[in-house]
């Protein structure tokens, strides 16, 4: 999966369950076993990226220090998760709207562009979908 080109994902627009403004946000893919193809979203704007999170040496970096400092070689607990995540995302770089990309876990958690409250809740429209090309989050 090394090679950087966009991956076709679907998409749908959510209505924020607390001020109704529609958010793009991506479908799970169908998978098995362990995903290494992760998202994240642009804060400001809301564009999406994808990485490879064994490929990508600072999202692999920030985990493993992130485990070592908090005594958690078995695995991160939540708030280690949220503090690894937080020290990658401080290594990419700004999207064009100036806003920063935030790694995504939960589709439902996804802050509403709007108000920033999260996505959980909002009602999946009927329908196919629209069919987009993620970029990578890093060339």
């Amino acid at each position: 999966m090394s090679a950087k080109a966009a991956v076709r994902r679907v998409a749908v627009d959510l209505a924020c369950p607390s001020c109704a403004r529609p958010n793009p946000v991506l479908l799970p893919e169908a998978s098995c076993g362990n995903e290494f193809v992760w998202h994240a979203r642009c804060a400001g704007c809301g564009a999406w990226r994808w990485f490879h999170s064994r490929e990508d040496a600072s999202f692999v970096l920030a985990v493993k220090e992130t485990a070592r400092r908090r005594g958690e070689a078995g695995g991160l607990s939540p708030e280690g998760t949220r503090e690894a995540h937080a020290a990658f995302e401080a290594t990419v770089e700004p999207c064009a709207c100036r806003g920063r990309f935030k790694v995504v876990r939960e589709m439902e958690d996804v802050p509403c562009l709007g108000c920033g409250r999260p996505l959980r809740g909002a009602a999946i429209p009927a329908g196919p979908g629209s069919r987009i090309d993620v970029p990578p989050l890093r060339s």
